[in-house]
């Protein structure tokens, strides 16, 4: 599959345990019941959403940002719950060729092995479905919770950004990388 094909329809992963899916409008009051908590947002640099209305328009800009080849945005929902916990995202794509990839999790399921599991689905979805070459991320030093599972998924530190991230304030940024060969 190429770049573009990937982008006829959104792309539906499957896990041993999760469903990466689209957000839909249901999922607003978890989506903001989780992303509500400064624990959540802390190492993100910006606001939490308002409310459940300010989370239905995100998730109108994530689905806009998919039909024009941006952004993929998957919800992280148990198969047994069908509860979105979080969120894995591939985006600021750069000639189809290099991605950005963030995510999110719900202070409830954290130590639980779910981001691992969701990132190992992901990455070679970039990889091999997308024709990515590089996939990298950036994360405030103070986030070691994030650097365990970049370096556990295989990523390498590349180095500090001063001042690089800007939310609320500007914030160092530690970025990592991962190169199509590098995957296990």
């Amino acid at each position: 599959m190429s770049f573009n094909e990937s982008f006829q329809e959104f792309p539906i992963i499957e896990t041993e345990r999760f469903l990466l899916r689209e957000l839909q409008p249901d999922d607003a009051e978890d989506y903001f019941k989780y992303f509500s908590d400064h624990e959540v947002t802390k190492f993100w640099g910006y606001d939490s959403p308002k409310d459940v209305k300010t989370v239905t328009s995100t998730f109108v800009r994530f689905s806009n940002a998919f039909k024009r080849k941006e952004m993929i945005v998957w919800g992280i929902s148990s198969k047994e719950a069908n509860k979105i916990i979080g969120t894995c995202i591939l985006g600021n794509f750069v000639r189809g060729s290099m991605a950005n990839i963030s995510y999110n999790l719900s202070r409830e399921q954290w130590k639980q092995g779910i981001m691992i599991e969701s990132l190992g689905a992901v990455i070679p979805f970039g990889f091999n479905n997308l024709g990515l070459h590089r996939i990298q991320a950036t994360v405030m030093p103070e986030n070691n919770a994030s650097i365990s599972l970049l370096e556990k998924c295989g990523f390498k530190k590349e180095g500090l950004l001063r001042e690089y991230s800007f939310g609320t304030l500007f914030t160092d940024t530690l970025m990592y990388s991962l190169l199509a060969e590098e995957l296990n």
